[in-house]
């Protein structure tokens, strides 16, 4: 019996890592359709949404708006819009100052420690600007704008690199689990 379990055990394992590899789209652990950058996965969603309903979507692919912390991250993001649109097209990121004005943060809830707001801006026009977009049309090219969360707009979701591997891993472990008992 112990050896039964011993083989079942090993056959999990190496079923983890095969799924576990047939679920990455690339060597550096995103997803199929997703593009890597450091030690995230970010996908570009052309189809347009109000800001809250792309978080929305972002949270359904395990992910968040994207936080952008680099002069390099953000010249990768606005890339990859021109790549998908060829043009500079406004595109909702992951920052918002919904709790306080001025104060800006991310939905991931990782440090707001860049910015690259276009001269004048963020400027809470009308006092219904809380959301954040690159690409402002008035300085197009990858300058930040704060924007209303009811116009819709493309936008880009992150997530980190091995995130889908865990939970396909956890849900291996599980069914091992669950089969060792049987």
């Amino acid at each position: 019996m112990a050896a039964h379990c011993l083989l079942i055990t090993f056959f999990c394992l190496a079923a983890a890592l095969l799924t576990a590899g047939d679920a990455v789209g690339n060597d550096q652990g995103c997803p199929a359709g997703w593009t890597p950058f450091g030690t995230r996965c970010f996908k570009f969603f052309d189809s347009t949404s109000t800001w809250t309903n792309a978080e929305k979507t972002c949270h359904s692919q395990g992910a968040n708006l994207a936080s952008i912390h680099s002069a390099d991250e953000n010249a990768f993001i606005i890339r990859l819009i021109r790549e998908a649109t060829g043009e500079d097209r406004q595109t909702w990121i992951g920052g918002h100052d919904a709790f306080k004005d001025d104060v800006w943060m991310w939905t991931d809830g990782s440090v707001w420690d860049y910015s690259n707001w276009a001269p004048r801006q963020p400027d809470n026009f009308l006092n219904r600007e809380k959301f954040l977009m690159v690409n402002w049309r008035a300085n197009p090219g990858s300058a930040w704008d704060d924007g209303p969360e009811h116009e819709p707009r493309a936008y880009i979701c992150a997530k980190n690199t091995s995130s889908k591997v865990s939970l396909i891993l956890e849900d291996i472990q599980y069914t091992c689990t669950s089969n060792l008992h049987v």
